[in-house]
């Protein structure tokens, strides 16, 4: 007679499943907006300035300079929403010159359609950042300030009227105390969902115009 000895399926307890997408969630979107404002800046900067000057052909290498410096922070956005979207992103065929020439190189780039897209990234990136940012941040400083507010709410004006009062709790220290608390509680559930949407969101738009989808 033979017994059959089954081993147990460890399975990851919730929060070492949830707590890494989080921090995944939160570094990506917190840092997309300081690369979007640094996008738009280069690359609008250059682009404008070539555009202007490329009646006198100084504004060629300018433009084709803006243009690369899209594909390089298109190509830094692709590692990034990788993570995110949790699947590898191909690179988006280039087209490339036929001759060797610098003008030929320099054509290649001009006409190609990827580039413009990965310029169009470039400049407009800062909406969905933006937008983004400002939601998970305000859900992060809500948690902080709630969680810490029975520390340092004593420094806030005597005639300043707290949430709980108007609500009709009354004033005492205690009651701001819990119902901040409770509202960082809820802010902690709510967290890694609103981290998750905020995250996908901006990923989803540098996705449609990064991959040629």
């Amino acid at each position: 007679m033979t017994t059959t000895q089954l081993e147990p399926v460890l399975m990851p307890a919730p929060v070492t499943r949830v707590l890494p997408r989080l921090a995944d969630d939160t570094r990506y979107v917190l840092t997309g907006l300081p690369l979007g404002v640094a996008s738009v800046v280069v690359c609008t900067a250059a682009l404008s300035a070539g555009l202007g000057l490329a009646v006198v052909w100084v504004g060629v290498p300018l433009t084709f300079f803006a243009l690369m410096q899209a594909r390089g922070f298109a190509s830094t956005e692709r590692e990034r929403i990788a993570r995110v979207l949790g699947r590898e992103i191909q690179n988006p065929s280039y087209r490339t010159a036929e001759a060797s020439s610098l003008l030929s190189r320099l054509w290649a780039v001009l006409i190609d359609g990827q580039t413009w897209r990965d310029l169009a990234h470039a400049t407009l990136r800062w909406i969905p950042s933006t937008i983004s940012f400002t939601v998970l941040a305000t859900w992060w400083a809500g948690i902080l300030g709630g969680c810490t507010w029975a520390l340092w709410g004593w420094a806030l004006p005597d005639n300043n009227r707290e949430l709980p009062e108007l609500l009709g709790f009354g004033d005492a220290y205690l009651t701001n105390a819990v119902f901040n608390a409770a509202v960082a509680m809820f802010l902690v559930i709510t967290l890694p969902a609103v981290a998750r949407k905020a995250a996908r969101f901006e990923a989803r738009f540098a996705e449609r115009l990064l991959t040629g989808r």
